[in-house]
């Protein structure tokens, strides 16, 4: 048992003492203490936990915690779901409390398995902090369920690692049959949407309902158009070449037994031109202890179709062989980097838009020169006679408009006359 533990029991004990008296020894009874009970509780849970959802839909199932008013530092939960009716298409990490990842997130779609393992530096409590959100598509019809294993645990933030009594949710869902909505239409170029590629190529393929005779199918940008009455396939799929920039809808109908069908529609968003190209800029910051500099890198830029999905930030060293490439990282405007006396840098910014499209700029990074380091070195002497002169001038300008000095040379001038007449006078009175 922790420490923590048993200085809870510890102090249990004490409290019921003094409560209520010391027993006689002779009509002494046990005390019976639920250990369980003293130990914090928390909540882990799927939102929502009920719903329906029609077959090759897409949905979002948060993962939330709470727990219940203690700190928690810890987080190893794995899931369960139902692999024949629910698959993972994305496992969104958004803005989760996890700041640390003991192991990357990962999913399998055929074992019907996912895991989140993670710490949360200095802890957090917290009523519905997001561990994560999985993003399911619905596969076939029928009831499907979602759980936690049970080796899954939430530690307290104690300093013990102590093992959170934690209530696990589940969540049930009931998969339903689509309605009939014409030719189901399904890209393996464009698989979503609602998501901007840089392939201007795309393909689209649907399904042949038995008794089918033909299909008519247009492409164009207008998202609701009718094909004509006319078959101009009997294949399940087509592809198209170069593409311009933009929406395509692709439209398809079948002709069932002399009849048309409803108009099946699929949009595919090609975005194949990169961000706007810019130039990153350089500010030096100054070390008032350290002899390290920083300098700071600043960017932007913009997408016009897609639009701007983040930046990434890679250096090398000038100094190192020319077959050397940097490693890319995620970063945000202005980055920072430290500066040693010889350090001689390439600092390169990728933009990434919403299709994958880059633009990369660079710039090369030294420490200042002599004038810039005789800047910083005499910053506060330089200051001071810039402030000097700007005093002096204000000075000069107020004597100056205000007419002092002429004033002051017409009282030189009268000094000196009356200077001049009184050795005229000196002179008259020796002869």
């Amino acid at each position: 048992m922790k420490i923590s533990l048993y200085k809870s029991c510890l102090l249990a004990l004490v409290v019921f003492t003094f409560s209520f008296g010391f027993p006689d020894v002779g009509s002494a009874q046990s005390i019976n203490i639920d250990v369980s009970k003293l130990i914090s509780k928390a909540e882990v849970s799927f939102s929502p936990r009920t719903g329906s959802f029609v077959e090759g839909s897409l949905f979002d199932v948060p993962i939330l915690l709470n727990t219940k008013g203690s700190s928690v530092n810890g987080i190893e939960i794995k899931i369960n779901f139902d692999s024949n009716r629910l698959s993972i298409v994305k496992p969104l990490i958004g803005s989760s409390i996890i700041g640390v990842w003991v192991e990357p997130p990962k999913y399998d779609n055929t074992a019907g398995s996912a895991s989140y393992i993670g710490i949360i530096p200095n802890g957090v409590t917290t009523g519905s902090g997001l561990i994560g959100t999985i993003t399911f598509k619905a596969k076939n019809t029928g009831q499907a369920r979602i759980s936690f294993s049970e080796s899954s645990k939430i530690l307290l933030n104690d300093g013990s690692g102590t093992e959170a009594k934690t209530d696990f949710g589940r969540a049930e869902y009931s998969i339903l049959t689509k309605a009939p909505e014409g030719v189901l239409v399904y890209s393996e170029t464009h698989q979503f949407q609602s998501n901007w590629y840089n392939n201007n190529s795309p393909s689209f393929s649907w399904d042949r309902d038995p008794g089918v005779s033909g299909f008519s199918f247009a492409l164009d940008n207008k998202p609701l158009t009718i094909p004509e009455n006319t078959i101009n396939t009997n294949e399940t799929t087509k592809s198209f070449e170069n593409l311009e920039d933009g929406l395509w809808y692709f439209h398809i109908k079948a002709n069932k037994n002399g009849a048309w069908g409803n108009t099946g529609h699929f949009v595919a968003r090609v975005d194949t031109t990169p961000p706007v190209d810019f130039e990153p800029q350089i500010n030096y910051l100054l070390g008032a202890v350290s002899l390290v500099e920083r300098a700071l890198i600043t960017f932007f830029t913009t997408d016009s179709l897609s639009g701007l999905d983040h930046y990434e930030v890679g250096v090398i060293d000038k100094s190192e062989s020319t077959t050397v490439s940097p490693v890319f990282v995620v970063s945000e405007s202005p980055y920072q980097v430290p500066l040693l006396e010889n350090t001689n840098l390439r600092v390169i910014v990728r933009a990434v838009d919403q299709a994958g499209n880059v633009r990369d700029s660079e710039i090369d990074v030294r420490p200042p020169g002599l004038v810039w380091k005789f800047i910083q070195e005499h910053l506060a002497l330089i200051f001071l006679i810039l402030l000097l002169i700007i005093i002096l001038g204000m000075v000069i300008h107020y004597l100056v408009g205000h007419h002092v000095l002429r004033y002051i040379r017409m009282a030189f001038n009268l000094m000196k006359k009356e200077e001049q007449s009184e050795n005229k006078i000196e002179e008259n009175k020796t002869e």
